[in-house]
């Protein structure tokens, strides 16, 4: 009877079962295992743990397993410098793997010194048996092997379908890079540095905030890429970007992500434009949005970007990206932002494009903020809206022009939440709504860790009966709502047809928590 379940159907069920899953799914019948067969062994992780700790006999029938499926290999991992591979897997690998599209290696000194044990004699010739295949490569190597022994330059000339290099690095700087970029051929795409990519130079010898910004000196790649996506992560000092891009050509780039941790001044040249960039992904500590941000905005063709991550940014850059991008942003997501300035309110009321909007701020944002008359929401494609807001049991400060003359009984609160509640309302394509709370510890101290937005039926809950299409209703970091009650699940039953998740930290009432699986079975009730 299971194997009557059409192909296609299986073959698409297998894409989202995680390992555990997949391992029962295999063992339903032939058939079902024959589907699954490819994905089980598609990757395979060489860490130690997998074969130390096994008796001799389960470390033979172990082997004897790889032996068997290892011509399905197609992504090889191993994450730790210094961890021996074992040398009858090492064997296996060579002399069975000839069709990877993956290789993912950590390189150390210590790897040279015994390389039968280690990747650093594995590497090489695992890459020359699949250098047909191989379409990604990613390395953590100490710097010194980059030329000798590992020979980096000269491993990628040898990929001509390679699309994807990831390189950690430490001390890596960009003249380092050219040579490793010239070597690739046009087919790279997507370049990922997991370390600090800096002048050779040392910055530490003149103070950055005195000295005039210097022009970068090195030398351009030759070799034409086309990079589409270009990942950054952890430290990068002061002109990193500049000298990448000056270095590159900068305008093919779609995809420009900085996760960097220290202050930086990476500003494009006008010379290298971000014509193409449709996904920026920022987060940088404090002030460096500031610095970095208006840079590349400047550089970027208005109304382009689509998909936008900030992180620790002002409210100024978000105005900025905001007055240049509104009419192209279909994905925002901006972190500890603080919306007394009413940023937030811009973002609805110009966006028209909008499908996805998350942000954060300690504690959270009051909706006050988000209701302003003069800004009406125009964002009527919006799918998801995730966000940390609520409502102070206390006037705003400094007081909005629209709330100054506020007073905090219950009757103005209901009013507020009514008038939110009319403005989520018109959201009619929404499928996601998260309510998040950021509380830490300074915010509990200091009293503005209550949040009175109570989700009744008399507060405005009547007012999202056309969210029709909405399948997931989260609480995240608090209780459910206590205005949620017996009603206004029945009003929810009867208005959210589509609703398939309930999820809150904790259901204090036992009545809330009991009444679906009488009343609602379909529904999903869960606690995070």
């Amino acid at each position: 009877m299971a194997a009557e379940l059409l192909p296609e159907l299986r073959q698409h069920v297998t894409r989202y079962l995680d390992f555990e899953t997949l391992k029962v799914f295999s063992l339903v019948c032939k058939a079902w295992y024959l589907d699954a067969y490819p994905i089980l062994w598609d990757r395979f992780s060489c860490k130690v743990p997998w074969w130390c700790s096994m008796t001799p006999e389960e470390y033979e029938v172990w082997l004897e397993t790889i032996r068997r499926n290892a011509n399905s290999f197609r992504h090889i991992y191993h994450d730790e410098c210094d961890e021996p591979i074992a040398p009858r897997i090492r064997d296996l690998l060579l002399d069975r793997c000839h069709d990877l599209a993956t290789i993912d290696a950590a390189v150390a000194v210590t790897d040279f010194q015994n390389p039968y044990h280690y990747w650093g004699g594995t590497l090489e010739p695992l890459v020359e048996q699949n250098r047909a295949s191989l379409q990604r490569l990613g390395l953590r190597v100490d710097r010194d092997l980059l030329m000798t022994p590992l020979q980096l330059p000269g491993l990628l000339a040898r990929l001509p379908h390679l699309r994807a290099l990831e390189l950690g690095v430490p001390g890596m700087t960009v003249e380092d890079l050219i040579p490793v970029l010239n070597a690739c051929q046009s087919s790279l795409e997507c370049l990922e540095l997991f370390s600090s990519v800096q002048r050779r130079k040392k910055l530490d010898q003149e103070d950055s905030a005195t000295q005039p910004h210097r022009s970068p000196t090195t030398t351009a790649v030759t070799t034409p890429l086309r990079l589409r996506h270009l990942r950054i992560h952890y430290p990068c000092l002061e002109g990193t970007l500049e000298d990448l891009l000056s270095c590159l050509e900068a305008h093919s780039l779609e995809e420009l992500q900085l996760d960097t941790v220290f202050p930086i001044r990476m500003i494009p040249t006008p010379s290298n434009p971000l014509w193409r960039l449709t996904h920026l992904h920022l987060r940088v500590m404090d002030p460096c949005p500031e610095m970095v941000l208006p840079g590349i905005l400047d550089t970027i063709q208005p109304h382009h970007l689509r998909n936008v991550y900030l992180g620790s940014v002002d409210t100024g850059c978000t105005a900025k990206l905001i007055e240049q991008q509104h009419q192209s942003l279909e994905s925002l997501h901006v972190t500890f932002v603080h919306d007394h300035t009413g940023a937030l309110a811009d973002i609805l009321a110009t966006c028209g494009k909008l499908k996805r909007l998350f942000f954060s701020a300690p504690p959270f944002v009051d909706i006050r903020t988000l209701i302003d008359p003069q800004k009406p929401w125009v964002c009527t494609e919006l799918e998801v809206f995730e966000g940390c807001f609520g409502l102070f049991p206390f006037p705003l400060t400094p007081p909005l022009p629209s709330v100054s003359d506020a007073s905090n009984d219950a009757g103005y609160s209901s009013q507020v939440e009514d008038q939110f509640m009319q403005r989520l309302g018109q959201l009619t394509k929404l499928r996601r709504l998260a309510q998040q709370h950021d509380f830490n510890n300074e915010v509990i101290d200091a009293g503005m860790d209550k949040d009175i937005m109570t989700w009744s039926l008399s507060s405005g809950l009547t007012r999202l009966g056309y969210l029709t299409k909405l399948r997931t209703l989260e609480f995240s970091n608090r209780y459910l709502p206590e205005g949620i009650g017996i009603p206004e699940m029945m009003f929810i039953k009867d208005h959210w047809h589509s609703l398939r998740e309930l999820r809150a930290n904790y259901i204090s009432d036992a009545r809330v928590r009991q009444w679906p699986a009488a009343e609602w079975p379909e529904l999903i009730m869960d606690t995070l």
